[in-house]
C-alpha cells in the first residue's frame, strides 16, 4: 500500500499541476474577449446609467440551452445590448415574460441567428409586445432570456447581456 502511494503520488502531483497549465490560457483569453465585447456592449447603450451585466459561458458539444432571468422593478426604461461576437454556431434569443417552468409564459420577442452579432433592445418595445399579446397585463416586472445554442466542435464560448436604465 505504502509503496503504491510512493509511486502514484508524483504522478498525481504532476497532473495536479499540469490541468491549469493546459487549460488557463484559453480561459483567460476567453475571459479577457469577454470583458472587451463588456466593454462594447456599455457602448451601445451608452447614455444610459449603467446597472449590471451577465456572461454566459458554456461549452460547445451538442444543443443546449441557457437562461436568464433580469429583474426590470422600476419604471424606467432599461436598455439591453447582448454580444454573440464569440458564439461561433447557431445562437437564437427569446426573451419570456416567465420562466421555462412556467408553462403558460409568452414568448415577446425572438432574435434569430445572431451568432457573430450585436442585438439591442429596450422595456418600452418589450412591454408594447406584451401589452399587445397580454391586455390584462400593465408592464413586465422581469424578462426571461432564452439563449438557443446549436451544436458543434468542443470549445469554450460566450455570451455577453449588460443592461442600464435611461436617465
Amino acid at each position: 500500500m505504502i509503496k503504491l502511494f510512493k509511486n502514484t503520488l508524483p504522478l498525481f502531483i504532476i497532473c495536479l499541476l499540469w490541468i491549469p497549465l493546459v487549460s488557463g490560457d484559453d480561459d483567460s483569453a476567453l475571459e479577457a474577449q469577454m470583458s472587451t465585447l463588456k466593454q462594447e456592449c456599455k457602448e451601445l447603450i451608452k447614455g444610459t446609467r449603467y446597472e449590471g451585466s451577465k456572461i454566459t459561458y458554456y461549452t460547445l458539444g451538442s444543443k443546449q440551452v441557457k437562461n436568464i432571468e433580469v429583474y426590470t422593478f422600476l419604471l424606467d426604461e432599461y436598455r439591453f445590448a447582448i454580444s454573440a461576437k464569440k458564439c461561433s454556431v447557431s445562437l437564437n434569443i427569446k426573451i419570456y415574460d416567465a420562466g421555462s417552468d412556467n408553462k403558460d409564459r409568452l414568448l415577446i420577442k425572438e432574435f434569430k441567428k445572431v451568432q457573430g452579432k450585436n442585438v439591442k433592445f429596450g422595456t418600452k418595445e418589450l412591454n408594447d409586445l406584451y401589452v399587445a399579446k397580454n391586455p390584462d397585463a400593465d408592464r413586465l416586472r422581469n424578462i426571461h432570456i432564452e439563449y438557443s445554442i446549436g451544436s458543434g466542435k468542443p470549445a469554450k464560448e460566450g455570451i455577453v447581456l449588460v443592461y442600464g436604465i435611461e436617465p
